[in-house]
């Protein structure tokens, strides 16, 4: 099964994710910000990690330079955002992909099985 870590902190795209991803036979965590996001992701080591740019107490840039920058395994690393400038430099903070907001989960499950293959 793979494991799927989504942070944002809009609740209903959490809910969203994680139901669709579950049906799909995903393992799915969520998280409404990166506090205790490390220590999971340590212990569960996921294949693929959604996350928004614009949280409300971090950016998550910041947390995908930090992640490829600390973790002892590879992960791919998908930024989500409903800005589109705010994604056209992802490479310089080392993710693996994009992903514009709003998103419909035929786009999301066609981004997963691009990264998965990989």
């Amino acid at each position: 099964m793979k494991k799927l870590f989504v942070i944002d902190d809009e609740a209903d795209v959490l809910i969203s994710i994680k139901a669709w991803g579950e049906k799909k036979g995903y393992e799915v965590m969520t998280f409404e910000n990166s506090d205790g996001f490390l220590d999971s992701l340590l212990e569960i080591k996921p294949d693929i990690v959604l996350v928004d740019i614009n949280l409300k107490d971090d950016d998550g840039r910041h947390i995908s330079e930090d992640l490829k920058n600390i973790l002892p395994f590879p992960v791919k690393i998908i930024l989500i955002s409903a800005d589109p400038v705010a994604l056209l430099d992802y490479h310089a903070h080392y993710a693996d992909g994009i992903l514009n907001k709003p998103f419909s989960f035929s786009e999301l499950e066609k981004k997963l099985r691009q990264h998965l293959k990989k």
